[in-house]
């Protein structure tokens, strides 16, 4: 595998447009905005990625503000993404124009095989997909090492794409926006979120279950060492 090592903007020429790009660099700058109110998101200086194959960015879920955290991590190093997002957030017209807007994928169990063929074929087109293979935000007393249980299906659309995968671990986000509440909780001096990414992998079975098992616990490394950080 062919990789190079990324500093802030410089992924921007490496891979396709994906149609969305306005609405999706205004999201980051909303991301940014919105921080600047409530949270400090700490992102590496750099990160590795590849060159001759696709990417998947894949992230823990502990908190909804793992999108902005996820928007404002990618968009540092000019990354412009298709994030999966469960497709009850498209239900209402607001969540529906936002999301759609920005080329977020939905995804529910009803609805599988559309979107991950969705995936690999925004994949294929050199398009990078963001998601979170546990499928759902894990409550910190149900995680293990940082992490819940992950999906098997990014373990299928990697493989079907020939995608490497960068773990990403985002630490304390659940502070800045607490599971079951409606908005992100103001602080005074901003609450410090950590976003940092391990090592590229690329799966060389087709045991489903037992990649994403690899994949979540690489993620819960990264996870284990943001909050350490922290």
């Amino acid at each position: 595998m062919k990789t190079i090592e990324c500093g802030p903007g410089d992924a921007r020429s490496v891979y396709a447009e994906t149609g969305f790009d306005r609405r999706y660099w205004a999201s980051v700058r909303g991301a940014r905005g919105l921080c600047r109110l409530t949270s400090r998101v700490d992102v590496p200086e750099s990160i590795r990625i590849p060159t001759d194959r696709p990417l998947i960015v894949a992230a823990n879920h502990s908190s909804l503000f793992d999108l902005i955290a996820a928007l404002v991590f990618l968009g540092h190093f000019g990354i412009n993404a298709r994030l999966a997002v469960n497709s009850r957030f498209f239900k209402n017209p607001v969540g529906r124009g936002f999301l759609g807007g920005i080329g977020c994928v939905p995804f529910s169990r009803d609805d599988r095989e559309t979107a991950e063929q969705a995936m690999v074929d925004a994949l294929l087109a050199n398009q990078v997909i963001a998601l979170m293979p546990e499928g759902r935000v894990t409550r910190l007393e149900d995680q293990v090492n940082g992490v819940g249980p992950a999906r098997p299906g990014i373990s299928r659309i990697a493989l079907r794409a020939g995608a490497a995968i960068l773990p990403v671990g985002f630490a304390q986000s659940d502070e800045a926006w607490s599971p079951g509440t409606p908005l992100p909780k103001p602080r005074l001096g901003r609450h410090h979120v950590i976003a940092r990414a391990g090592d590229l992998l690329v799966l060389d079975s087709d045991d489903h279950d037992a990649n994403s098992a690899a994949i979540i616990a690489a993620i819960g490394n990264v996870v284990m060492s943001a909050r350490a950080i922290a």
